[in-house]
């Protein structure tokens, strides 16, 4: 049985997009509450500092803080992002694994979900 490789890219790539649409929206909402959160920590040090409450040396120090916490969310959310990613091609894959494993007259993509959920549900290893 020959592939529909339009019919099947269409379905792939919807799937795709709609798995992306939904997790960008979330690491936008991080992101964007990290610059809030960055925003206000870089206020309260320049009214600590204007209020002679700390000096110039503890001021750089809280701001190199600031710095580092907001570099370590933002790392985090290029993890997500990779995450995202794997999530919607592997969506993609699934919802047309029973056509292509059909057509080919070979289970090539059906052990792909095996494998990843038996992944997903093995025990941690310390």
């Amino acid at each position: 049985m020959p592939l529909d490789i339009a019919r099947l890219g269409s379905q792939i790539g919807t799937s795709i997009l709609t798995s992306l649409k939904s997790d960008s929206a979330k690491v936008r909402a991080m992101a964007l509450a990290e610059g809030d959160k960055l925003a206000l920590a870089l206020s309260q040090i320049a009214g600590l500092l204007a209020q002679r409450q700390i000096d110039g040396e503890e001021a750089a120090l809280l701001v190199r803080v600031q710095k580092d916490a907001s570099e370590a969310v933002l790392a985090s959310l290029a993890e997500i992002s990779r995450v995202a990613a794997s999530k919607a091609v592997l969506l993609g894959l699934r919802g047309v694994a029973g056509v292509v494993d059909a057509a080919s007259g070979v289970p090539i993509l059906g052990p792909l979900f095996v494998a990843a959920t038996a992944l997903a549900t093995a025990p941690a290893t310390t």
